[in-house]
């Protein structure tokens, strides 16, 4: 019988890399570096940008030499074995416990002024019923929708940040001293910028050929990498009249050329832009734990290849965190800061996956660099998360 499953092409397969990795990112990040330490963020966006697209090449190699729902993970268990894959697994599992979270959070603040009498947290909990219900699409559909969708924001944003250094007057620069301290959270905190490389592994079974994978992730950095440098820049030179008064807001960006339709635009960009995220990291996820056969429950599909076992197991853990948030045991603050430091964990053992697997050359090199560099940024965590990371490591070296 003929194969006639429709799958993703560069652009399709673009379209659901690019909105997901600017994500909450571009919305929370750029403004909130730089109301921490001004323009020194310049200099971490730099070298965060650099390593985010390097560290794209190298996972988007290791997910086309070894395709499949369980994405790099299935290198892992090449190089590395079976008990190494579990680790990675679990290291990417339990960031995608904290990091949705926090994304349906920022959405619902982006929108609450629409619902002022309701709580962030139930606006979170009805975005993640729309993010569910979209889950359940074909992963084709909604590759298409995204592209449409990123490609209307990427350019309103390049638009704006071009527009805003059009105007400037002067571009001069002070880069203040910090601590180190600082320096160090605020690698961590930018860290999400270039999270989600690491989950394109498990879309490799839904592309058409391994020459779109490269052109898709290629591409794709080039843009991110873009939007963000642009943005920043705008920040940094941009005359704004409360600039310096007040904390910075991404809403001053796009107002000279969207004047009074500004809030409804950012809103609606941040939420598009956020459930998109959540697609590609929520979807990602329960493809993996769907391919671990954990329990026969949580390998369970629909006719679609949608993993609804493992979604269900998902959506649950995300429920008791919003209720968790909704108590205050949780913040915002933390859940990024806790999910980046699985996210990292995550990626290391990715790049020592990468080092056994690259014999020599330029990704090896690169690699290797990575893993030092990320290394450093993990020890920046909460502490609570280091020693779970730790014992999870330590229970996995020691597991027969």
């Amino acid at each position: 019988m003929h194969n006639q499953e429709k799958k993703l092409n560069t652009f399709t397969l673009s379209g659901l890399i690019i909105g997901p990795i600017l994500g909450s990112g571009v919305i929370l990040l750029p403004s909130m570096l730089y109301n921490m330490i001004g323009n020194y963020s310049l200099i971490i966006w730099a070298i965060i940008l650099s390593l985010g697209f390097i560290f794209a090449l190298v996972f988007g190699k290791l997910a086309i030499l070894y395709p499949g729902d369980g994405g790099v993970s299935l290198a892992t268990k090449e190089a590395l074995g079976k008990k190494y894959q579990l680790l990675t697994s679990f290291y990417l599992i339990c960031a995608v416990f904290f990091g949705p979270v926090a994304v349906l959070l920022i959405a619902g603040q982006f929108i609450k002024p629409y619902f002022p009498d309701t709580s962030v947290v139930t606006l979170g909990f009805f975005i993640y019923l729309v993010t569910y219900a979209l889950l359940l699409f074909r992963i084709d559909f909604i590759g298409k929708l995204m592209l449409i969708v990123s490609s209307a924001i990427t350019i309103i944003f390049l638009i704006s940040s071009i527009n805003i250094l059009l105007q400037t007057s002067s571009f001069s620069l002070v880069i203040p001293s910090l601590e180190f301290s600082q320096i160090g959270y605020s690698f961590l905190l930018a860290f999400w910028a270039i999270v989600g490389w690491e989950v394109i592994g498990n879309y490799s079974n839904e592309v058409k050929e391994t020459k779109t994978l490269t052109n898709a992730v290629i591409f794709s950095a080039i843009i991110v990498s873009l939007v963000y440098i642009l943005i920043c820049l705008a920040i940094l030179f941009g005359d704004f009249e409360k600039k310096g008064i007040e904390a910075f807001k991404l809403i001053w960006l796009i107002e000279p050329i969207f004047k009074s339709y500004s809030n409804l635009i950012l809103s609606s960009i941040s939420m598009i832009l956020c459930v998109g995220t959540l697609i590609l990291f929520v979807g990602g996820v329960a493809r993996l734990i769907s391919s671990l056969k954990l329990t026969t429950y949580t390998s369970k599909h629909l006719s679609n290849k949608t993993p609804i076992g493992a979604l269900n197991l998902l959506s649950m853990i995300y429920i008791i965190t919003l209720i968790l948030v909704h108590f205050e045991v949780l913040s915002l603050d933390n859940l990024v800061a806790f999910a980046d430091g699985f996210f990292i964990a995550n990626a290391i053992i990715g790049l020592i996956t990468a080092i056994v697997i690259f014999k020599k050359g330029f990704l090896r090199n690169c690699s290797i660099f990575l893993t030092f560099l990320f290394f450093i940024i993990l020890l920046f965590s909460n502490i609570f998360i280091l020693v779970l990371i730790i014992s999870l490591f330590i229970f996995t070296f020691f597991k027969k």
